[in-house]
């Protein structure tokens, strides 16, 4: 396993991290190959919130200001496993919804694929009723809303 991966430093200290993950296999006694690729772990620093500490010396006119920080760690898997938390604590394990790896439509019709792509996309007829309104400005493959009428 390798892949793209960025390691950021300031001053000496790590201030962000992202490590790629890259997978190939290759079976040929029954011609089958598999390859992925993602950004497995992401690691960065952020101000952490209600921590700070200022400190004023009118006297010597001298000022002291430090903030707390976090290491907040995002880790992802091709599974659909999303694992968030902070650096040296558990990490909340999420399952993402499943999410359509092809681009095409698989069943396009006896016409071909050059003719369903090069077709408008027309709206289907819906009555427009006073107690709603549809809005077809999302898109094609958007869901309808239906909003009550004097919300827009």
């Amino acid at each position: 396993m390798w892949g793209p991966s960025t390691v950021v430093r300031s001053g000496g200290l790590l201030c962000s991290a992202r490590l790629g993950c890259r997978v190939q296999e290759e079976d040929t006694g029954r011609r089958e190959s598999f390859s992925a690729e993602w950004l497995d772990l992401e690691l960065s620093t952020r101000p952490e919130e209600g921590w700070c500490r200022r400190e004023v010396d009118r006297q010597r006119r001298e000022s002291l200001e430090q903030r707390g920080e976090t290491r907040v760690l995002t880790q992802r898997s091709p599974w659909g496993v999303l694992r968030v938390g902070v650096l040296g604590q558990p990490l909340a394990q999420h399952l993402l919804p499943y999410a359509r790896t092809l681009p095409l439509p698989l069943f396009l019709g006896a016409a071909g694929p050059r003719s369903a792509r090069s077709a408008p996309q027309e709206a289907p007829v819906v009555p427009v009723t006073a107690r709603r309104r549809v809005l077809w400005c999302l898109g094609w493959a958007a869901p309808h809303l239906a909003l009550p009428p004097g919300s827009f």
